[in-house]
């Protein structure tokens, strides 16, 4: 399973935006490089996996519907824009998605605290996490003072990550995790725990 970042670099704020097998995108993003990238790559993409609605994760999405007619998958399709709606559907807590040209299953967790649609995509078979803006490499994790945010949520959906054995771990911004990926997460529930927080930009 190949996976690419086509926010690495960008001018403007957005989140990572991960293509996978050059036929599926983990969120959409908000600078148009992503969209340059796409048409460079003559990609077609055929599934688009929302993580959550804040705009950083979604600027891009109605573009992309527009030029490749992807299948959508969200928590709460009904946060996304309306432009999109035709294309959306439910990914619920514990449900399965096939990603790439290897069709990778992954399943669907879902981790409120930063917002409440937040969901991260765990594939047993490869043991990867995209994890959005739940935590991120370091043992920081996702901001809970933005609408929706909730700090105990957030660690209660940390801890639900940590029973996942994890080795490559892709968050919502910032660069992926290969090397003591676990311990990393457990460090994140370490910071969320103590009364300070060590938030990530995201």
């Amino acid at each position: 399973m190949n996976v690419e970042n086509l926010a690495a670099d960008a001018d403007e704020f957005t989140s990572n935006v991960f293509l996978v097998d050059d036929t599926a995108l983990i969120d959409t993003g908000a600078d148009e490089i992503v969209l340059d990238r796409l048409e460079e790559k003559d990609a077609e993409i055929e599934t688009v996996v929302i993580t959550h609605s804040h705009w950083d994760h979604i600027e891009n999405l109605e573009e992309i519907v527009a030029r490749y007619d992807p299948q959508v998958y969200a928590y709460s399709p009904s946060n996304l824009p309306d432009g999109v709606v035709g294309n959306t559907q439910v990914l619920a807590d514990g449900e399965t998605v096939a990603l790439g040209a290897m069709e990778t299953i992954f399943v669907a967790v879902h981790t409120p605290g930063h917002r409440d649609d937040h969901i991260c995509l765990y594939s047993p078979d490869e043991k990867v996490l995209f994890a959005g803006d739940l935590i991120f490499p370091g043992g920081a994790f996702g901001r809970t003072d933005l609408e929706e945010g909730d700090r105990d949520t957030l660690i209660e959906s940390i801890e639900r990550i940590t029973d996942l054995d994890v080795h490559e771990l892709y968050a919502g911004h910032g660069e992926p995790a290969t090397d003591n990926v676990n311990a990393q997460i457990q460090g994140s529930l370490k910071e969320a725990r103590k009364h300070e927080p060590k938030y990530a930009e995201g």
